[in-house]
């Protein structure tokens, strides 16, 4: 990121001493010194007032005025500006983690000019492909056509100057980049959907407008079901502008919403005697991050739960089905794996009550799961399942990598609301070496693993499970703070 240019800088620090009225003056001062126009300054005013309205409301809970709020704010900036815009200022959030600039922009049908470089390009298109949007862009002075392709998903759809590519004269044919756009949603892995997509979704089908969309594929949400949304048949329509939404935050209104929208696929009740669960261990079977002695080190830790606990119910989790790969051949070769691997921990430990919940669908695997206390799971999809969806519940991750902790912050960040996440000592784990190369940090992420220490790893394991669940009574706490 390069640094702000001073006068720009002091608007970044504390107020100095004095009335409101001279802050205001030495802020207008700071901007005229960094060039910025008198209709750039008035434009900074009005969208900083009206976040602050916007923010004001969210602190009283009327969350729909504090969104039509940030939508006006928007349309302040530089939209309504001669100026061309940076694509800093494109890829900015509107919200926090969620929904960028040039998304809002292209929707509501605005037409804008971008500064990369030397040369300046005028907007001409925007097509959304089930992974990227593609920014058709005119530059001026040749007229030449040039595409620039958003990143993927996990990254919200950000712009990147280095991806900008010539186009052919065909390209810009047939749409009018003044029009609104339609949506394009839908990512295959439940996980990028709802940590990538579906926050900047429901916060504009909240404002009293309707989206159009095309919902590629259905995992845990049907979003035609959804208020604000009129979801279309097909391929985006060719006349028409299309855009991906996106974000990187799990946040607690998205989560609330697939909890509703899957408790509604339940057909029966579970039964009334059922006990409790108290564990839920991830069972991931071979493949990427395998641990290699899975089976030996769960059957050890079944077993001394069985011990410390007097025998209670431990769930053992493993592929679950969402609702696009039911009938998938690669999806049920994994649930196959995983569901054996279940099974032979189950058939090793038969003094335990044990329940399988692999290969069951998104939403019985959310009921079965319901009164879990605490989960022991590999990282990545498996641990989004609980620690996205029910992100109030304890954890463990078995990362096979150096860099365990940081990949647990990771996962905590990524979600609102998240509890507590841990891992086990890296000194207690061998990953399979891999070669240098520029994608070596993600290869060696994946990489199986073992654990070189079994009775080590319950010892640690159990002391997590034990200080989350065996939580002192308050009388016992009073009397100890007495003492």
């Amino acid at each position: 990121m390069s640094e702000a240019p001073p006068p720009v800088r002091r608007l970044l620090e504390p107020p100095e001493p004095g009335t409101a009225a001279a802050r205001v003056r030495q802020a207008r001062q700071a901007l005229l010194e960094a060039s910025s126009s008198a209709e750039q300054i008035e434009h900074t005013g009005l969208e900083s007032a009206v976040l602050a309205l916007g923010q004001a409301l969210t602190n009283a809970g009327l969350a729909q005025a504090a969104n039509q709020c940030v939508e006006l704010a928007g349309s302040f900036h530089w939209v309504n500006s001669s100026s061309p815009a940076q694509l800093a200022e494109l890829n900015q959030w509107v919200y926090p983690r969620s929904l960028r600039r040039y998304q809002l922009v292209i929707l509501d049908g605005h037409v804008f000019s971008l500064q990369l470089g030397d040369a300046r390009y005028q907007l001409q298109r925007c097509n959304a492909d089930p992974d990227r949007n593609h920014l058709l862009l005119q530059r001026e002075g040749d007229h030449s056509l040039w595409w620039l392709p958003s990143e993927e998903c996990s990254e919200g759809y950000r712009l990147e100057a280095s991806a900008l590519r010539p186009a052919d004269g065909s390209a810009a044919v047939g749409t009018n980049p003044a029009v609104s756009a339609v949506v394009r949603a839908g990512n295959s892995n439940f996980a990028h959907f709802l940590w990538n997509e579906l926050d900047p979704l429901l916060r504009l089908a909240g404002t009293q407008r309707t989206l159009e969309l095309v919902q590629d594929t259905d995992t845990v949400l049907d979003l035609g079901q959804l208020e604000g949304v009129r979801r279309l048949g097909g391929a985006p329509p060719a006349e028409r502008n299309s855009v991906r939404l996106g974000g990187t935050l799990v946040s607690e209104q998205a989560r609330r919403t697939v909890l509703a929208a899957l408790a509604k696929e339940v057909s029966s009740p579970l039964p009334a005697q059922r006990p409790q669960p108290l564990i839920l261990l991830g069972v991931r079977g071979p493949g990427r991050r395998e641990l290699r002695n899975e089976v030996a080190f769960l059957s050890a830790l079944i077993d001394a739960l069985t011990r410390h606990f007097q025998r209670p119910l431990i769930l053992l989790d493993g592929f679950t089905y969402q609702h696009n790969n039911q009938d998938h051949p690669q999806a049920q070769e994994r649930e196959r794996t995983c569901t054996a691997r279940a099974r032979e921990i189950m058939q090793r430990c038969p003094q335990a009550q044990l329940e399988n919940l692999s290969g069951l669908n998104f939403a019985s695997w959310l009921q079965r799961s319901e009164g879990v206390r605490f989960y022991v799971s590999h990282e990545g999809t498996m641990q989004h399942k609980l620690g996205w969806l029910r992100p109030e519940i304890p954890g463990l991750i078995l990362v096979g990598s150096a860099r365990a902790e940081a990949i647990a912050h990771w996962h905590r960040l990524q979600c609102e609301g998240a509890g507590a996440l841990t891992t086990l000592p890296t000194d207690l784990m061998r990953q399979e070496p891999i070669a240098a190369t520029e994608q070596a940090q993600e290869q060696e992420r994946n990489q199986p693993f073992e654990i070189l220490n079994i009775d080590r790893a319950v010892a640690l394991t159990m002391q997590q499970i034990t200080a989350e669940l065996e939580l002192p009574e308050p009388a016992q706490t009073a009397a100890a703070d007495e003492s």
